[in-house]
């Protein structure tokens, strides 16, 4: 796995992911007790974890312009967070109506975003990739049911999105331990 013959020539700021593993992660905890609580403090939470996790795509993507073939789809994966917390900020009520659909299509992007990271990392021969593909499969799979099921929001939004949030944590985490091999 030399990152010259791969495309990536160093990776500066893998701490970025981590800290949005972490994001993810305290997110996920801070959902899980309040399944009946209002929506409204599970879209509030949200709201500032898609802050923190947009921030730190774009300031990633901006450090690694130059050495990570496939940064601008971090980029545009960054704005597209931001340009959704922003949504949530502003127009609160329509967002309680409408947050399975809201935070379903969201994971679904996220789940999108980190396939699209694992196939990188096959084709830069990084090794663990296919953990990175079944954990954007299984991510998927929960903005699928959040999607399906959005009548059951007031308590299956929580535990789905908990359990979702958990998953891109992990799978972050994942993806700063192997951007940590190329940090020069």
């Amino acid at each position: 796995m030399t990152p010259e013959s791969d495309g990536i020539t160093s990776i500066r700021g893998w701490w970025w992911f981590l800290i949005k593993g972490i994001l993810f992660v305290v997110t996920a905890i801070a959902i899980f007790p309040t399944p009946v609580d209002a929506n409204a403090g599970s879209g509030t939470l949200i709201c500032i974890s898609m802050l923190g996790i947009g921030m730190s795509q774009l300031l990633f993507a901006i450090t690694n312009r130059k050495n990570f073939p496939g940064w601008g789809w971090t980029l545009a994966s960054g704005i597209i967070d931001l340009a959704a917390c922003f949504y949530l900020a502003l127009f609160p009520i329509i967002t309680l109506a409408t947050l399975p659909f809201f935070v379903g299509f969201w994971l679904l992007f996220r789940s999108s975003y980190f396939i699209g990271i694992s196939l990188d990392f096959q084709s830069y021969r990084i090794s663990g990739w296919g953990w990175l593909f079944a954990g954007g499969g299984v991510l998927m799979a929960l903005s699928g049911i959040i999607l399906y099921f959005p009548s059951d929001a007031a308590i299956d939004i929580v535990r789905w999105s908990g359990t979702a949030f958990l998953a891109g944590g992990v799978l972050c985490v994942i993806i700063a331990i192997k951007f940590r091999e190329f940090d020069k």
